[in-house]
């Protein structure tokens, strides 16, 4: 494989071209004759090894035979397929680690806007978490309910990002202290109402009575 390319050989024990010695103490640990081999490496389009196709002791009648030229032609098409697969699996597997890269990104983020929510997600996913599994573990009032492994992930990354909005919230608006707070305290101007409607109640009283 390291050679990237084709190796058939007829007969290992015969061959001095490698190094069969981990055949032969295999074979000697298992009671088991290995003969005839074809070694295919499996490489991406960047031609990359990504990895190694073995063959051995090609059955006929119930006998060993040397490996063909079709051989040869069959396993590299399925070398080609088994390649792709594995490319793309690994495609998805750097497409969730980039997923989780960026919600951890936007979670810190968060962390450093505002005091007040500093670990603020991850306690929500946490505790999301445990309320899924206790919804999978009852089996009285939510019993017809059982999230799998997919909808238990897709629950989690609701709950961390539950909060992503807040990324473009301003940070007065962030930290306020009542629900009314924003640069200055807008209690007080609904205070400054009460009079105002009072007089106005009053001067529509006095035109009445006229």
């Amino acid at each position: 494989g390291y050679q990237r390319r084709v190796h058939g050989i007829p007969d290992v024990y015969e061959s001095t071209d490698f190094d069969f010695s981990g055949a032969m103490a295999f074979d000697k640990s298992q009671n088991y004759k290995t003969k005839s081999m074809l070694v295919l490496p499996m490489k991406n389009k960047d031609d990359d090894l990504v990895g190694v196709i073995q063959l051995i002791n090609k059955q006929e009648n119930s006998q060993t035979i040397d490996f063909t030229q079709e051989d040869e032609l069959l396993i590299k098409a399925m070398a080609s397929l088994a390649t792709m697969i594995i490319e793309n699996n690994q495609l998805v597997i750097d497409l969730e680690a980039l997923l989780y890269g960026l919600i951890d990104s936007v979670n810190k983020a968060l962390s450093e806007k505002s005091l007040y929510t500093q670990k603020h997600n991850d306690n929500v996913a946490t505790l999301t978490n445990i309320i899924a599994n206790g919804i999978n573990n009852n089996k009285t009032i939510y019993g017809d309910v059982e999230y799998s492994d997919v909808e238990m992930e897709e629950i989690r990354l609701s709950a961390m990002l539950h909060d992503i909005g807040k990324v473009t919230t301003p940070v007065h608006i962030m930290d306020k202290a009542t629900k009314l707070e924003t640069i200055y305290d807008r209690l007080h101007t609904i205070k400054l109402r009460f009079p105002f409607v009072l007089r106005k109640k009053k001067k529509k009283k006095k035109k009445t009575l006229r």
